[in-house]
C-alpha cells in the first residue's frame, strides 16, 4: 500500500507541475501608429465599427489614463527600454535610408547618420533580450526598431531573433515601398513605386497591381505564430503595425467605406483603414484560437502616440495664432479621435500623451475591466519581466503595474510621470498626481513665419480640467515652482 501511495503522489504532483509551454505565457503586443481612444468603438466611436478590438476590451482590461509619448521613435525607444524618453536611446534622424535609395547621400553619409545620436545614449538593456532571458522566441513585425532609422544589427541588438518590416520612419509614411527587410535581406517588391525623392509615394488609393504592406507584416506575424506552436516554444511577437498612421491610404480591395459620399475622400479613406486595422487584429485572434493557444497568450493592444487627424482633416482657423494651434477641438475631426483632449500627436498635452491600451490574459486579468490609474509607455517591460518572473539587470525608470493587472499584491507608484518633446509643439512636461505642469508655445511671442517659438510654464489641474482649459501658473506660483525644480 506504502509503494502505491507513492506512485499516486508523485503523478498528482507531475500532473501539476505542467510544462513550461503551459506555465509560460506567450506575448502578442499589436502596436498601432497615431491611433486614439476616440478611434475606437469600446471608447465610443460610432461613425466606424471596431469590433475585434472591442472584442478584446470586453475579453480584458481597459485603461482610461495610459501614455504613450508625442511621437513614434520616443514612444518606441521608452516601450523596448522601459525608460522615459529622457533616459532612452535619442532617436537619429528619420529619412536617411529613403535618401540613400534615391541616391541623395552616400554610403558613408548613411552610416554617420545612423550613429550620430544614437550613440549619445545607446540604452542598456531591451525587451527582446529579456524575453530571451527567460527562454523566449522574439520577433519583431511591421514598423522596427526605436528608429527614426534603423539597421539589422540594431534591431538584433533589441533582442528580437526574427525581424520584418521597415527600417526608416520615412518610408513608413507610405504603404507601397520600393522593397521591405527580413532578418536583414531586402526584399523586393517590383510592382510598387521607385525610391525617387526624400518621401515616398502614397497614394490616396493605391493600384490593383501594388502590394499594400500590411498585408505582409500580417501573414509573417500569422505564418510565426504558426511556427512558434508547432515549436512549441514561448514567444514575445510585437505586430507595430503602419496603420492608421497618415497620409491616409489604402488599396482598392480595403476601401470599404468608398461609397460614404457625405465625406471628404480622406475621411473615407482613414476610416478604411481603421476597418483593416481592426480585421488584422481579429484574424491575429483567429490565428491563436485555430493554434490553441487564446488561453495561453497575452494579448495586448495600444497606441505608441496621440491621435493625428492631420492626415484627414485641418485645425480651425478660430484656433489659429502667428501660425500655431491652441490644441482645442472646435468639431473639426469627424471622428474625434482624441474624445475632445486638447492637443494631437507631437504635443505633451493630453491629447498627444493619452494612448488606447487593452491587455487580455484569460484567467488572470478580469474581463471587461476599466482601470483609471495613471500608467505608461515605459512601465511595460518591468509589468512584462514581473510576468516572465526575470530579473532586470539596470536601473530603469518604469514600474511594473502586474498589481493593477490581477488585483494582488502591493501597486507601487511613481512620484512623477515626466517627457521630453523633441518636435517643438511643446517641451518638457512632469505630472505629479493630478497636477501637470508642461512647457507649452506662447503663442503671442511665438512667430511660425519667422521661425520663432517661445514657451512658458503652464499649469493645469487634471481632475478638474482634464481638457487642459484653465492655465494655473500665474494663480499658483509655489506650486508652478516646485514643479519646474522638478523637471529641472
Amino acid at each position: 500500500m506504502r509503494v502505491l501511495c507513492t506512485v499516486v503522489v508523485i503523478f498528482i504532483l507531475g500532473d501539476l507541475w505542467a510544462s513550461p509551454r503551459e506555465t509560460q505565457p506567450n506575448v502578442l503586443l499589436i502596436y498601432a501608429d497615431d491611433i486614439g481612444r476616440g478611434d475606437l468603438g469600446v471608447w465610443g466611436q460610432t461613425h466606424f465599427a471596431t469590433p475585434n478590438v472591442d472584442r478584446l476590451a470586453r475579453e480584458g482590461m481597459r485603461f482610461d489614463r495610459f501614455y504613450g509619448c508625442t511621437v513614434c521613435a520616443t514612444a518606441r525607444a521608452a516601450l523596448l527600454t522601459g525608460n522615459t524618453n529622457a533616459r532612452a536611446p535619442i532617436p537619429n534622424a528619420g529619412g536617411l535610408e529613403i535618401r540613400l535609395a534615391a541616391g541623395l547621400i552616400s554610403q558613408q553619409e548613411f552610416d554617420e547618420g545612423v550613429q550620430k545620436r544614437r550613440a549619445r545614449r545607446p540604452g542598456e538593456y531591451f525587451m527582446g533580450e529579456m524575453a530571451k532571458s527567460a527562454g523566449y522566441h522574439t520577433a519583431y513585425f511591421g514598423k522596427l526598431g526605436i528608429g527614426y532609422t534603423e539597421t539589422a544589427k540594431w534591431i538584433e541588438r533589441y533582442g528580437f531573433d526574427e525581424h520584418c518590416g521597415l527600417y526608416d520612419s520615412v518610408i513608413c509614411w507610405g504603404f507601397y515601398p520600393e522593397y521591405y527587410w527580413e532578418n536583414g535581406e531586402k526584399i523586393s517588391l517590383p510592382t510598387n513605386p521607385r525610391f525617387t525623392k526624400a518621401s515616398p509615394s502614397c497614394p490616396l488609393v493605391g493600384e490593383e497591381d501594388m502590394v499594400y504592406v500590411e498585408d505582409l507584416w500580417l501573414a509573417k506575424c500569422k505564418a510565426y505564430l504558426r511556427k512558434r506552436a508547432e515549436e512549441e516554444q514561448p514567444f514575445l511577437a510585437i505586430y507595430a503595425t503602419q496603420l492608421p498612421h497618415g497620409p491616409a491610404s489604402i488599396a482598392p480591395k480595403d476601401y470599404v467605406y468608398r461609397n460614404q459620399l457625405d465625406w471628404t475622400p480622406k475621411e473615407r479613406v482613414y476610416a478604411s483603414m481603421m476597418e483593416k486595422l481592426d480585421r488584422s487584429v481579429g484574424e491575429l485572434l483567429t490565428t491563436l484560437e485555430s493554434l490553441e493557444l487564446s488561453e495561453n497568450t497575452i494579448v495586448i493592444f495600444m497606441g505608441d502616440n496621440g491621435h493625428e487627424p492631420d492626415s484627414y482633416t485641418k485645425h480651425d482657423a478660430e484656433g489659429m495664432l502667428n501660425g500655431f494651434w491652441d490644441g482645442h477641438s472646435r468639431g473639426e475631426d469627424r471622428f474625434d479621435g482624441t474624445l475632445g483632449q486638447r492637443g494631437v500627436k507631437r504635443s505633451n498635452h493630453e491629447g498627444g500623451l493619452n494612448v488606447p491600451f487593452i491587455i487580455r490574459w484569460p484567467g488572470l486579468v478580469a474581463s471587461g475591466s476599466l482601470r483609471n490609474r495613471r500608467t505608461t509607455v515605459y512601465d511595460l517591460l518591468p509589468t512584462l519581466a514581473d510576468i516572465l518572473d526575470v530579473e532586470i539587470p539596470v536601473q530603469i525608470d518604469g514600474l511594473s503595474f502586474l498589481p493593477t493587472l490581477t488585483g494582488k499584491g502591493l501597486q507601487k507608484e511613481h512620484e512623477a510621470l515626466f517627457w521630453l518633446n523633441t518636435t517643438g509643439a511643446s517641451k518638457e512636461t512632469i505630472l505629479v498626481g493630478d497636477w501637470k505642469l508642461i512647457r507649452e508655445l506662447d503663442r503671442e511671442k511665438s512667430d511660425a513665419q519667422a521661425m520663432r517659438r517661445v514657451y512658458r510654464p503652464a499649469l493645469y489641474n487634471l481632475r478638474e480640467d482634464p481638457r487642459e482649459q484653465y492655465d494655473l501658473s500665474q494663480e499658483m506660483p509655489a506650486r508652478t515652482e516646485k514643479l519646474q525644480q522638478m523637471i529641472d
